[in-house]
């Protein structure tokens, strides 16, 4: 288990490899090595308004995440407010790195095996007494990027999306992480490039990936792709058959369709009701 002390992330925020840190009351902000840090340590002291008055991309009680300008360069901000969350979430990151925290060692581990994701800028969190109250990331915003559920939308009738998706994620298993959150808004699409974003749920693994998470990401794709051309009434009924999604989806991960499709046709398809026979 990886804890706030482990040296996977501490070595990410050493001043020694050129983060910077700062801490102003109850917040502890480290701003990792890029062309902003200058900037970005300027706007310790009103991250929280920073974030809020941005271009929402989600905004509720517990999560605003928005576009914001640092100097002239937008960027991406996440602001989780735990204090409205269940205590025992809570109380889970006393050893553990904040989800915010954590998902630099994901980004880290994804640079390793050359798999694209927005780089990481700062992050930083809120304690008392230890118990986590707030976790903010900054990362780069990509230009012109689009989440796959919007590009699926916009040409429905096409598995070429969904193969790209289980090829990139048949790479991040093979690294030895599971993304934990898989669905398509959780995949980017940037011109002819495809990666993966929101990280914070990842799991990674000191050996191979096992068995279960990958019949968990491949479920939730599954899932996502059917979900998404279900909803677009431009869909040809072609695209709309489930088995020759699966197989689709099998084909391009690289595994046996039945592999995992009677996992999902037990689980995910008896939670979120999906009317279709898969045979």
């Amino acid at each position: 288990m990886y804890t706030r002390w482990s040296p996977e992330l501490t070595t990410l925020l050493n001043p020694a490899n050129g983060a910077q840190s700062v801490r102003i009351g109850n917040l502890r902000y480290h701003v990792l090595p890029c062309d902003l840090q200058n900037d970005l340590l300027k706007i310790a002291s009103t991250l929280d308004d920073a974030i809020e008055g941005g271009i929402f991309q989600k905004h509720s009680k517990k999560t605003t995440a928005s576009l914001f300008k640092v100097g002239e360069t937008t960027v991406f901000g996440k602001h989780v407010r735990f204090h409205q969350k269940a205590f025992g979430l809570r109380f889970r990151y006393f050893v553990q790195p904040s989800r915010s925290f954590w998902t630099i060692v994901v980004a880290k581990k994804l640079e390793e095996a050359g798999l694209a994701t927005p780089k990481v800028l700062a992050v930083g969190e809120r304690r008392t007494l230890e118990l986590i109250s707030d976790s903010y990331i900054i990362t780069e915003a990509l230009k012109d990027a689009q989440t796959a559920s919007a590009a699926l939308r916009a040409q429905p009738n096409s598995y070429e999306l969904l193969q790209n998706a289980g090829r990139l994620l048949r790479r991040l298993h093979d690294a030895g992480m599971a993304h934990g959150d898989i669905k398509l808004a959780n995949f980017y699409v940037q011109g002819d490039s495809m990666g993966f974003w929101d990280l914070d749920s990842a799991m990674v693994f000191s050996g191979q990936t096992p068995q279960k998470w990958i019949i968990r990401d491949l479920g939730r794709l599954l899932s996502s792709f059917i979900l998404t051309v279900d909803d677009v009434p431009q869909t040809q009924d072609y695209f709309r058959n489930a088995p020759e999604i699966a197989r689709v989806l099998a084909e391009a991960y690289g595994i046996d369709v039945q592999a995992f499709l009677p996992s999902y046709y037990s689980y995910w398809l008896k939670k979120i009701k999906l009317k279709h026979d898969f045979g």
